[in-house]
């Protein structure tokens, strides 16, 4: 991993240190993240202790916003690293946390695949 997307990790794990609203993080998420792998947009899908799903989607210099309904799956317990090319647009969903997941993120992006070197990124900051 080259040395400035290791800074990039180094600057999501101390915003995730801030002690404030997870939706208040998300934008401050998105920038380094969004500077390591290029992506036309994020997604944060996030599982609470009952069950539910909270999710947002972040564009550079968007606010936050919520998906359609239906627009989401539920997290499984088998949740993996997936890729998907669907009408030009190529996506990759990486779940959060190691063990069971209790979230994922979701990057989608018209200007091709994700590389190798993109997804080790996505993985160490997903764990």
């Amino acid at each position: 991993m080259k040395p400035d997307a290791q800074a990039r990790l180094l600057e999501i794990a101390r915003i995730l240190r801030r002690r404030t609203a997870v939706q208040n993080l998300l934008p401050d998420l998105a920038k380094p993240l969004l500077s390591a792998v290029p992506a036309d947009g994020v997604r944060f899908d996030l599982g609470d202790e009952t069950g539910k799903l909270w999710c947002r989607i972040v564009r550079p210099g968007q606010e936050p916003e919520r998906p359609g309904l239906g627009g989401v799956s539920a997290i499984r317990s088998k949740e993996s690293l997936s890729h998907s090319e669907e009408n030009g647009v190529h996506s990759i969903s990486v779940p959060l946390g190691i063990g069971d997941p209790n979230g994922r993120i979701v990057l989608k992006r018209k200007s091709g695949p994700f590389t190798g070197e993109e997804v080790e990124i996505l993985q160490a900051a997903a764990d």
